[in-house]
């Protein structure tokens, strides 16, 4: 599946055929003694993520009109 991180300076990282364990990076997050993340090879200060979602979630819905 494919995954964008949102970062808080409003730049993402898109992740491609990504393999994502939410319970083990929510872990991650949650430790006070690690401070920065390996993310797409990118390694970022974890205090800079927003979110991070499916991108069929952040993709924009369109309208149809009859």
């Amino acid at each position: 599946m494919d995954y964008q991180v949102q970062l808080n300076n409003g730049q993402a990282i898109n992740l491609a055929n990504a393999e994502f364990d939410a319970a083990a990076f929510t872990t991650t997050l949650n430790d006070q003694k690690i401070n920065f993340v390996n993310i797409g090879g990118a390694i970022i200060n974890k205090h800079i993520i927003v979110s991070v979602l499916p991108v069929t979630a952040t993709q924009p819905e369109t309208e149809t009109q009859a």
